[in-house]
């Protein structure tokens, strides 16, 4: 029987993309989540999740190769009692295809690094680039079935990396445009990720007029849910425009939750009274 969108509110969360530069606070973010299982590609936990929530308890995997991967995948299939899957990061889970890709083809990795690197080196196959598309392709369909089913997981959030890059100079002008990209190692994973889902947001930090004792300018951590000058985003969501989240997590601001009302320090403090 077909579904209506007048049926009532859509049980399910948040399915969107964090990017941001590395350090502008994607994963602090996703950890105000509840119950958060991580797929750590980018091999950082636990310290981060340590110092911004003390004593939250986040459950992560690292991975070896894609295999170990997917075997986590059809886990979750079968039971998910996790509210929140976060992958951490696009970036790292495509280092990993390519990582594996140099296993089953006997390559060290330090091998396929010097080709990526080195101009005059033999280069990378374009089966690399194959296994990175088609992997990513297949990670991004499971992680879109598990968000659509009933009960667990609530909330599906991929975080990736954004680099800037310049153009050449316009034969014409001599004006160099600027643009930012999702990193990952070939160009088709990144220009299609962000189609595959409704809410994309911008991460980033922005100066205040508050300075620490030292005078350096104090920043503020925000996610922003519309486009933002050159870079795209989209929001399927009634969220706010900016959400400043350097002391107030990220989905009490979305969702109204009363839970972790602050981070870090401020956490403690609150804990003890102060």
């Amino acid at each position: 029987m077909p579904k209506s969108t007048l049926d009532g509110e859509d049980e399910n969360g948040l399915l969107a993309i964090f990017k941001g530069e590395s350090g502008v606070g994607k994963s602090v973010a996703a950890f105000s989540f509840p119950s958060v299982y991580v797929f750590d590609f980018d091999r950082k936990m636990p310290s981060i999740a340590q110092k911004h929530y003390p004593g939250k308890d986040i459950q992560y995997d690292v991975f070896e190769d894609v295999f170990a991967v997917d075997a986590q995948i059809q886990e979750l299939k079968k039971y998910c009692p996790y509210e929140t899957i976060l992958c951490d990061s696009f970036t790292g889970l495509g280092n990993l295809v390519f990582n594996t890709m140099a296993g089953i083809k006997s390559e060290p990795g330090s091998v396929v690094i010097k080709r990526m690197s080195n101009p005059k080196a033999e280069k990378v196959g374009i089966d690399y680039y194959f296994a990175e598309n088609h992997f990513i392709n297949y990670f991004v369909d499971q992680m879109k079935l598990l968000h659509r089913r009933p009960g667990n997981p609530k909330h599906v959030i991929i975080t990736a990396h954004v680099i800037t890059y310049e153009s050449a100079p316009d034969l014409r002008t001599k004006q160099v445009t600027k643009f930012r990209s999702i990193l990952s190692q070939g160009r088709k994973p990144a220009a299609i990720l962000p189609t595959e889902f409704d809410d994309v947001y911008i991460f980033g930090l922005q100066r205040t007029d508050d300075t620490f004792a030292s005078g350096v300018p104090k920043v503020e951590r925000v996610c922003i849910t519309e486009s933002f000058g050159e870079d795209p985003a989209k929001c399927s969501h009634p969220f706010k425009e900016v959400m400043d989240f350097t002391t107030k997590p990220l989905y009490g601001q979305m969702f109204g939750s009363k839970d972790l009302l602050l981070i870090g320090e401020e956490v403690k403090d609150e804990q003890q009274g102060l």
